[in-house]
């Protein structure tokens, strides 16, 4: 069952960060049963509890949705004649407290798979690692700043056959990594001591999003994945950017069920914000929601006119720089960077081959590339 908004009074956005989660594990799992590997493992790194409101449950909180969804879809899968798909949940929390009741959320549900560690999630790293020893492994990194030793997180990550989802803190990083107090910290977030040289190189931009940028660029470095995009999740009440998801991937499907995710949460971010400031204020909307929707996603979501000159602009050069690519590895790239998704570059890959401008051979009654289809810059002779 999806997050309900009703237990996130005052936490919108961790409402949208659930609902992310909720349906991109769901994508995952559907396409990971039918293919790839009977087994999947959900590791929670920073799982708690702390701030829920169903203390009987726990369905406001990450560990909850994880098992909900995640047993949702291998039931359907085996209706649907799939049988011995499993799954194993890994959750790991610091605070002795939350532990406790993590503890014992775990001993109410003896039919699942649930181990947990306490403590640190670092100083469980090997434990983890042991318990998730075959099968695809993804793990949801939700810390509540950036108190992250990120070296051995890498480390981790890179040795795991999976994908991670990562909540970059960007109010707080945008609020305090400036100061000269928390160079430390910080250095043991990017696993780079020495980040300040770099950070202060970098061209004038928030402190979030240039520590955003040295971030994705260790990552890369470290090999954690192929592919590193974010979506932003904004604080509802004020209408500013709280946290950003970072979704680290080896697969080209991950970055278009992101991007496909994302268009359907945006939609329900301006949903819960209008929803928000109708109720505080005590008007009623000028326009219908749907239409105040449709405006404020055709202004800057997944997709719209911006998103669609940036990505036709990036494919081109792309092209450009390395022709005979094929499809597939192109869109990928893009989407990694731009918040569009297939069925968008399709379009303009079509378009830009009409005009001239690209060049790919197509079947008889087909007018958009295929995965495996190459291009070139420039028409065809013939055309």
């Amino acid at each position: 069952m999806p997050p309900r908004i009703e237990n996130y009074q005052g936490r919108e956005q961790s409402f949208i960060k659930h609902l992310f989660l909720n349906k991109y594990l769901e994508a995952a799992a559907y396409k990971l049963f039918q293919g790839r590997s009977p087994v999947f493992n959900f590791v929670d790194a920073f799982a708690g509890p702390w701030r829920v409101s169903d203390t009987s449950k726990y369905s406001d909180a990450s560990f909850s949705q994880a098992i909900e969804t995640l047993e949702t879809v291998r039931q359907s899968l085996l209706d649907m004649g799939r049988p011995g798909l499993k799954v194993r949940f890994r959750f790991c929390e610091r605070n002795p407290a939350s532990a406790a009741k993590l503890q014992q959320f775990a001993a109410q549900k003896p039919e699942f798979d649930i181990q947990v560690f306490s403590g640190t999630f670092e100083d469980n790293l090997d434990g983890i690692r042991s318990a998730c020893r075959d099968g695809f492994t993804f793990t949801f990194i939700d810390p509540t700043g950036w108190n992250v030793e990120s070296g051995k997180v890498f480390d981790f990550l890179r040795n795991l056959n999976g994908e991670f989802l990562f909540n970059f803190m960007a109010e707080e990083v945008n609020r305090h990594a400036g100061w000269d107090g928390v160079a430390e910290s910080v250095g043991r977030f990017l696993a780079d001591p020495a980040w300040k040289a770099a950070f202060e190189a970098m061209p004038e931009g928030s402190n979030e999003t240039k520590i955003l940028q040295l971030l994705k660029t260790k990552m890369k470095e470290a090999r954690v994945a192929t592919y590193l995009t974010d979506m932003a999740i904004r604080k509802p009440r004020e209408d500013r950017i709280k946290m950003r998801l970072i979704l680290g991937t080896h697969s080209g499907f991950g970055m278009e069920v992101f991007r496909t995710v994302q268009e359907k949460v945006e939609k329900e971010a301006v949903r819960t914000r209008h929803s928000i400031q109708t109720e505080e204020s005590g008007q009623s909307q000028l326009f219908p929601e749907d239409q105040i929707i449709a405006f404020e996603t055709d202004r800057d979501g997944v997709g719209c006119s911006a998103h669609m000159g940036w990505a036709t602009d990036l494919m081109l050069r792309t092209v450009s720089d390395r022709p005979g690519i094929a499809f597939s590895k192109l869109a990928s790239e893009v989407m990694e960077q731009v918040p569009v998704r297939t069925t968008h570059l399709n379009k303009i890959a079509a378009a830009n081959r009409k005009a001239g401008l690209l060049r790919f051979d197509l079947p008889n009654g087909k007018r958009t590339p295929s995965a495996e289809t190459k291009l070139w810059a420039g028409a065809p002779a013939d055309d």
